[in-house]
């Protein structure tokens, strides 16, 4: 059975040959890993893992955003970045926030907002082409649309909630201006995808630990219009729906899954309500659920035997029936040990619906 066809299987309640296998890292535990392996690409190590997905994205073509001396560095939106040392691991961490402190509309008229010039599309049929074998999805990062995540770094998430709530015509007229450049984004994408990808991944935070990060009144003022804008093209293409949220976003469910939503990942066990048996059993006929294997403890803290026994744990519990993906309930961090990431999908492979 080829990576298409088990993905979806499974997305549609049935039993493939294998429960499929989704990855997610932070570039330098890619590093790390393909170090380890003696790989020299990407698609060295997730053949070797047997993933079943395949990201795709035009090829930013814009001008460099990294500094020289690669500590310091901007996305297209503003926001800058240092590179971080914590003992011997390095990350980067947004500290530059282009919007912060300002709360009139007309401050940001002249703001250099990104555009779909800094991109080119036409690399899409080829990549399609290259991935066809597998469940092709649009990349994270540019090419998962998103809106909170992206105004948290412009404004500054100390100070987000404060102008959403007494500045909203400047909140709203930065939400547009996000939303609009990813309407134009995607209606280009799909001009040159077409039908000929699998899941629109839309990318947003609403949860916390301990519950939703905003309250369902303001998600369904704010993201559920910008969902319905990012969804938009890819449902006249028959793409899936594929939503991304971390945190306790179990009240949210019912919402998302009005929206047409086909996948919810990357489900965070460890949050209040993100049990995955009370996920399987209230919605598991409604939403594929992606992700939900430990990240915080077992797989960066564990062995590769409590590793090997929390995917059985797992796949017994949500992976009859199909409906699930496996794959680690956050990326994975550069500090995780790669022999325990190599024991999961060793053990997925294993276990037998």
């Amino acid at each position: 059975m080829n990576h298409k066809k088990r993905v979806l299987m499974a997305l549609n309640q049935e039993q493939p040959d294998r429960v499929p296998f989704f990855y997610w890292d932070v570039p330098d535990f890619g590093i790390k890993i393909m170090k380890h392996l003696g790989f020299n690409t990407r698609d060295q190590l997730l053949e070797f893992l047997d993933v079943d997905f395949r990201w795709i994205e035009p090829e930013y073509v814009g001008p460099n955003l990294i500094a020289q001396n690669n500590k310091k560095k901007k996305d297209i939106w503003g926001v800058g970045y240092s590179k971080i040392k914590t003992g011997e691991y390095e990350y980067w961490e947004a500290d530059e926030f282009p919007l912060a402190g300002l709360t009139e509309p007309e401050e940001i008229e002249d703001y250099p907002w990104p555009t779909t010039d800094l991109f080119d599309f036409t690399v899409l049929p080829g990549l399609i082409e290259k991935y066809k074998e597998y469940a092709i999805m649009t990349a994270p990062g540019y090419s998962s649309p998103g809106l909170f995540r992206i105004m948290y770094r412009l404004i500054g998430k100390e100070n987000f909630i404060d102008v959403m709530m007494y500045h909203p015509k400047f909140f709203q007229t930065v939400a547009d201006r996000v939303i609009e450049f990813y309407k134009e984004f995607i209606k280009l994408f799909f001009d040159y995808a077409g039908n000929k990808v699998d899941f629109i991944r839309i990318a947003d935070d609403y949860g916390e630990s301990s519950g939703l990060s905003i309250s369902k009144d303001l998600w369904e003022f704010y993201c559920k219009p910008a969902i319905e804008a990012f969804i938009e093209i890819p449902k006249q293409h028959g793409v899936k729906f594929y939503m991304h949220s971390c945190g306790a976003v179990r009240k949210l469910l019912p919402e998302i899954i009005s929206l047409g939503a086909d996948v919810l990942d990357p489900i965070q066990t460890r949050a209040d309500g993100m049990e995955p048996s009370g996920l399987k059993e209230d919605f598991g006929k409604y939403i594929t659920f992606s992700g939900a294997l430990d990240e915080e403890l077992l797989l960066r803290q564990g062995t590769p035997e409590t590793v090997k026994q929390g995917v059985k744990d797992l796949l017994d519990t949500m992976a009859p029936g199909g409906g699930f993906f496996l794959g680690p309930s956050h990326k994975l961090k550069v500090e995780t040990p790669v022999e325990n990431v190599i024991a999961m999908y060793e053990a997925a492979k294993e276990w037998k619906y």
